[in-house]
């Protein structure tokens, strides 16, 4: 039995009405190899700078705990969990920045091998999290001990 989506089960799509202007509204999915590059380049760079978006705010936040993170004073517990995450999120932008550079220079030669794996961001999801408990461990532990 056939679906009711015609154009997943293998049916033809149905005619887009012409805009107003006159143009074909089909006419930009149909363009030529250079358009896709541009567009999977472009689609590198968001990417990419999700991923910077990321990596500054962990590092914000690790600012704002080395500041604030143990209220009004400074203490060595709020400094090294704040440290932590400023490191964490400046391996998220050396990572940033080596995939985005990888993946253009493959997008530039016609294959595309990086983006493939998923070993990458899985591996910069469990740095993350691990940095993410770790100051809260340092910052819950507080300074007991580092006399």
């Amino acid at each position: 039995m056939r679906g009711l989506c015609p154009v997943h089960d293998g049916g033809m799509q149905p005619d887009a009405p012409a805009q107003p202007d006159g143009t074909d509204p089909e006419a930009e999915h149909t363009g030529t190899a250079s358009s896709s590059r541009a567009r999977d380049h472009m689609a590198n760079e968001r990417t990419y700078l999700a991923w910077l978006r990321t990596a500054a705010n962990v590092m914000i936040v690790g600012l704002a705990i080395a500041r604030f993170g143990a209220g009004e004073k400074v203490t060595t517990s709020a400094v090294a969990a704040g440290a932590v995450l400023l490191v964490a999120g400046g391996l998220g932008v050396g990572y940033a920045v080596w995939r985005y550079r990888a993946i253009g220079r493959e997008l530039e030669h016609g294959r595309y091998v990086t983006g493939a794996s998923t070993r990458g961001p899985v591996v910069a999801a469990v740095v993350l999290v691990v940095a993410v408990v770790g100051s809260l461990v340092v910052l819950l532990t507080g300074d007991v001990g580092w006399q």
